[in-house]
């Protein structure tokens, strides 16, 4: 879950106008119509590259990380966009407008992004973006991290939710970070502190980990088979498979979940 921003910020060239990863766009003003049709779109450009200042960005209103969902291509605008192009490949046109689908707990939206221009980049009243300050901790602490400096790494973690702490996606970060590092102490204390602040079953699945890999067993074991009960089949199975083997205390019990945690994809518990 650390590919919360997998744009790899090595940069192709795009127009001077366009923005980038650490902008901190403004709220667009009340009733403005812009991304509620083909012909009012964002331009948010660019396409690809995961530079613009929504993606990997945008939050629910409440601060959640929303669903989201490419709907596809919606059209062209009727008139065409004054807007400088982006500068990458768009499939001969410049004003190719995507609908995204938006899930957040206040409700579902639909979304018009023109990601072949670059122009206005206002973020829609019902939702908030994370401030590009935090977005640069987190790229500091994945340095530290490939350079294998472990108390640099979480020191940076910590200042992405000191400068972001209404936005669940820095609590997800920082503890994915830690558990990535094998700090699981500290990713206790990151998953309690956002269980608090964004409560939800993905973040009580990696709650759920950390008090296994820590050592807190029974408390472990009655959260995942919590959990597992409410949903059977909600993200995070895997992972509470995972745990539900490192709580086992019959080995051969623990192998077969480890194996099937392992065979719906949580890597963590391959291999032993």
């Amino acid at each position: 879950m650390i590919f919360l921003f997998s744009a790899a910020f090595a940069a192709p060239t795009y127009a001077a106008a366009c923005p980038t990863i650490a902008t901190d766009p403004p709220a667009c003003p009340a009733g403005s119509p812009l991304g509620t049709s083909v012909d009012t779109p964002y331009e948010w450009g660019p396409a690809g590259g995961g530079l613009q200042p929504w993606w990997g960005r945008l939050s629910c209103g409440d601060g959640r990380i929303p669903q989201l969902r490419r709907a596809g291509a919606a059209g062209s605008p009727e008139t065409p966009s004054r807007s400088p192009a982006s500068g990458e490949p768009s499939l001969a046109a410049v004003d190719v407008v995507d609908a995204w689908q938006v899930g957040c707990p206040a409700g579902r939206y639909e979304l018009f992004v023109n990601v072949y221009r670059c122009g206005e980049t206002c973020v829609p009243s019902a939702f908030t973006v994370m401030p590009g300050g935090a977005v640069r901790h987190f790229e500091a602490a994945k340095a530290a991290a490939r350079a294998k400096d472990v108390a640099g790494a979480v020191a940076a973690a910590r200042s992405a939710t000191d400068t972001a702490p209404e936005h669940e996606r820095a609590w997800v970060f920082r503890g994915s970070l830690a558990e990535d590092l094998g700090r699981w102490d500290e990713a206790l204390l990151v998953w309690e502190a956002t269980v608090r602040r964004f409560p939800g079953p993905l973040s009580d699945s990696h709650r759920a980990e950390a008090l296994a890999r820590t050592g807190r067993k029974d408390q472990a074991r009655e959260l995942a088979a919590s959990l597992l009960a409410a949903a059977p089949d909600a993200p995070g199975r895997a992972r509470l498979l995972c745990v539900q083997s490192l709580v086992q205390s019959d080995a051969t019990k623990a192998k077969v979940l480890a194996g099937q945690a392992c065979s719906e994809g949580y890597t963590r518990c391959c291999g032993g």
